[in-house]
Order: structure tokens, then C-alpha cells, then sequence
């Protein structure tokens, strides 16, 4: 607990200062994906999100070959509706003592015949990402290549709930069990981050960056009470374009001030995955197998930068 409360401290304090000197606001559009090891989910189901993202992609330490960079992005997704093809071939395994205990007034042909519902699942959350790196090759501040020690957390949240459409009577005395819910994942990484620019021109330049971490934290679920303690890796591949119009160098005693103004237009994939996830809202003990948890973005996005 004191390591996860000075980790909060420690990337506060740093957040805060980088993002004075130099920082970039974009806007995002594009995909998110789960699958597996939540609720019984067997397959994968997506839907649109929206990103808002603050973001540095390279900035020298005085004007030296060491950097810093980061990424703090909060993610807002539409609900994803999914069939729950897993939970109903765990129905139709479910003991008749238990069944009956769940489901009072139904017959045995009829708890057995019954179909779950679709739910409703709305992902959100933050995430974070920091490092610091030294250039392995570095020209100017739009021709390097570097390489980062990346370290960030991550804290979406998924809400579930039985999808007020569904019609089927059946379904629906099936699924009373089938609770409204919130789902928190809280994780901490630290990987490698690979970071590079390459001019086009005097005012354009390609950028790219490449991250591998493994993370480690919790999963918790409201309705279930579970608090599970959770491992896996994150990876992030990021590439686009920038124009930069203003370039300015002035030098006061000293010091000397270079503001820039740029934009950006890019493309973000971003994937996390645990380890050996099972987590039943059911109600009804329908002990599914552990799976690996996985959420992916794919992300195209717009951005609006300055520095000193």
C-alpha cells in the first residue's frame, strides 16, 4: 500500500511539472474491444470510443541527450451489448437443487431451456503513462531516436447491466440474478518505451513510438465482492504526422526561450491484457473458467501542441 501511495505521489508531482513546460491536447476517435474472462464473455465486442488525451511526445532535459515524455488519456466509451453464449451453456449445467433454489416456480425442462439476456457494458477510465529515456541518436529536436523507462497505471472501469431490450419472459426470470454492476481495474506498469522523429521537409516530420510493459494490481467487482489480484503486460504502438509553423529560438542572458506550435494527426493502438480472469455476476455460482481479460483501442486522433 505506502509503494502504490509514493508511486501516486511521485507521478503527480511529475505530471504536474512536465506538463507546464511543454504539452500537447488531442482529440481521439475510434474503436474499444473486450473479451474474455468477464461475465462469461466468449468472444470479442466492440463499439466506438471517444479519447481526451494531454500528451508529450519528446522533450529534452537542458537541451541535453536525455528526454521525458508521457500520455495521460481518458477513454469514453458507447455501451457494447453482447449475447452471453458461455452463461447459457452454463445454465444448462446447473444442478437441478440449485436451479430451482435460484429460479422457484420453474420446471426442470424450463430452467434448462433458458437464455440469458444481452448485456449492456460501458467501459471507462485513465490512463497513464510516463518515462524517461536517453537518445541514442539525436540530430535536433525533429530527427532522434531514443529509448524510455516507461512507468504508468491504469484505471478503467467497466458497468454492466442486463440490456433493457431484451424481451424474452424466459430470459428475464432467468436473469433477475443478473445484477447491475461496476467492474475497477487498478494496475501499475513499468516497461520500455522506443521513441523516434524523422523530418519531411521544413515543416512536416514522421514520429513513432513503440511501448512494452507488464503491469500488476487489482480487479474488483461491486455485485460479486471479488478483489483479485491481477498480472499482465501492456503494449502501445503510436504513429503520425506533425506540422510545426512556428519555430522560434531566442536567447536572454542565460537562457533561451524556443516556443514551438504544432499539430498532429496520428493513429494509437493500445492493448492490455490479464492474466487468468473469471469474475460471475450471475448470482447463480456458474464457476466459469479463467481467461485472459483483454481490452484494445485503436484510436485516430487529432492534436494541438506547444513547448518553451
Amino acid at each position: 500500500m505506502k509503494k502504490q501511495k509514493s508511486l501516486k505521489i511521485v507521478l503527480g508531482i511529475f505530471g504536474a511539472t512536465v506538463i507546464i513546460n511543454a504539452s500537447e491536447v488531442e482529440f481521439g476517435k475510434g474503436t474499444f474491444k473486450i473479451s474474455g474472462g468477464f461475465i462469461g464473455l466468449n468472444h470479442t465486442i466492440k463499439n466506438d470510443v471517444t479519447t481526451y488525451s494531454m500528451v508529450e511526445q519528446h522533450a529534452s532535459i537542458f537541451k541535453s541527450s536525455w528526454f521525458y515524455k508521457y500520455n495521460i488519456t481518458w477513454y469514453d466509451s458507447e455501451k457494447l451489448v453482447a449475447a452471453q453464449n458461455t452463461i447459457n451453456t452454463k445454465l444448462s449445467n446447473i444442478p437441478t437443487s440449485v436451479a430451482h433454489q435460484y429460479f422457484p416456480g420453474q420446471s426442470s425442462d424450463s430452467i434448462v431451456s433458458m437464455t440469458t439476456p444481452s448485456i449492456d457494458y460501458r467501459p471507462q477510465g485513465l490512463d497513464i503513462n510516463l518515462g524517461i529515456g536517453k537518445d541514442l541518436y539525436h540530430k535536433n529536436e525533429n530527427d532522434y531516436l531514443g529509448i524510455a523507462l516507461m512507468v504508468g497505471l491504469s484505471t478503467p472501469y467497466i458497468d454492466s447491466k442486463k440490456d433493457s431490450n431484451n424481451n424474452d419472459s424466459l430470459s428475464n426470470d432467468a436473469m433477475n440474478a443478473m445484477k447491475k454492476s461496476k467492474t475497477k481495474i487498478y494496475t501499475y506498469k513499468i516497461g520500455l518505451n522506443t521513441t523516434g522523429e524523422a523530418p519531411l521537409g521544413n515543416y512536416f516530420s514522421l514520429y513513432g513510438s513503440a511501448t512494452y510493459a507488464f503491469q500488476t494490481g487489482t480487479m474488483k467487482n461491486s455485485y460479486a465482492n471479488s478483489d483479485l489480484d491481477v498480472d499482465g503486460t501492456f503494449q502501445e504502438y503510436d504513429i503520425g504526422i506533425k506540422f510545426q509553423p512556428l519555430k522560434y529560438d531566442k536567447k536572454i542572458g542565460w537562457f533561451t526561450f524556443s516556443p514551438r506550435l504544432y499539430a498532429t494527426l496520428g493513429y494509437r493502438y493500445s492493448q492490455w491484457t490479464l492474466d487468468d480472469v473469471a469474475i460471475d455476476i450471475t448470482g447463480i455460482g456458474a464457476n466459469f473458467d479463467k481467461t485472459d481479460f483483454k481490452m484494445k483501442s485503436s484510436i485516430g486522433y487529432f492534436g494541438i501542441g506547444y513547448s518553451f
